[in-house]
């Protein structure tokens, strides 16, 4: 199963391939330039799904670290 990545989602996506891989080790993944291809014996949509949600999460904590770091260093000082 083929998932485009769009170019906003691919800085992400090597610490999203770690996750994923870590919480489904049974799923292969393999990583091309605007696409992941998923292998896996359970129904395409559930696989896919939870790839593009742990993508997604990714990209949040990423986009938020600054400011989550920020906001504590706030109530520490």
């Amino acid at each position: 199963m083929k998932i485009e990545i769009k170019s906003s989602f691919r800085a992400f996506l090597p610490d999203a391939v770690a996750r994923f891989e870590y919480l489904h080790p049974t799923v292969q993944v393999e990583v091309g330039d605007d696409h992941v291809i998923l292998k896996s014996g359970a129904p395409y949509a559930a696989v896919a799904a939870e790839f593009k949600y742990v993508l997604y999460r990714q990209k949040i904590f990423a986009e938020t670290l600054q400011l989550r770091q920020e906001l504590i260093r706030g109530i520490l000082v």
